[in-house]
């Protein structure tokens, strides 16, 4: 008999998320290929050109110049991605990052990118000596790990919960008191906690997420030109 596979699906939202994203910088690469540099950017041009200066401009003003090669594409792709994944639930569907396997796993990228920056910078013998030895010096070495992981999963999913709590309550709520099955004052008292725990938490997040990512690998070799 074979075993039975369940997709979680935090995980079937992750796979969706990344293939859109994926089509969509496709196309927009296609796009900018094909268009005069000339000439004033429209469309899908215009938003792809504005999102990358943004995400640049900041890139630049947590990690040095030296870094643009190698991390900005990949912290610019991580961002639209923990925002996509963070604003998910608005259409119904499970936020990715309410399952802690996903951000553990991004954590687990910034964690050994902060790794090899600190063997590069230092050498193998001295990252041996200030951070595997003596072995109480794991525990801070491992922290970010812990740290960017569950803080953006802890903050996903307890806006889940309460939200979902504050559906439960108002539909109890309206069973009781006007006898009727259909939860009306959900959707009247909800859409300001969607704002903040679906929109603006969403976005504090992402950014947190990426601006704490790219700080601790760029602090390991501050004097590498």
């Amino acid at each position: 008999m074979l075993p039975k596979f369940t997709l979680a699906p935090e995980l079937l939202s992750s796979l969706v998320i990344t293939l859109i994203l994926a089509v969509l910088f496709i196309v927009a690469g296609k796009k900018l290929k094909q268009t005069d540099p000339l000439a004033r950017p429209k469309g899908i041009v215009l938003v792809a050109e504005t999102g990358i200066k943004m995400v640049y401009d900041y890139m630049k003003s947590l990690m040095p110049h030296k870094f643009e090669k190698n991390y900005y594409p990949y912290f610019s792709m991580l961002f639209a991605y923990l925002l996509v994944a963070n604003l998910w639930g608005l259409l119904g569907f499970e936020a990715p990052t309410s399952n802690l396997s996903i951000t553990f796993a991004f954590g687990f990228i910034t964690f050994i990118l902060i790794q090899i920056n600190t063997i590069k910078h230092n050498g193998v013998l001295p990252y041996i000596k200030d951070k595997i030895w003596p072995p109480t010096n794991l525990i801070s070495m491992v922290s970010p790990l812990l740290s960017l992981s569950i803080r953006i999963f802890a903050n996903i999913l307890s806006g889940s919960f309460i939200l979902a709590l504050l559906y439960s309550a108002t539909a109890g709520l309206v069973k009781s008191l006007v006898h009727i099955p259909f939860n009306f004052l959900g959707p009247i008292v909800a859409p300001v906690l969607h704002l903040y725990f679906d929109v603006f938490s969403g976005v504090i997040q992402a950014l947190v997420f990426v601006t704490l990512s790219s700080i601790l690998i760029a602090i390991e070799n501050p004097d590498e030109e």
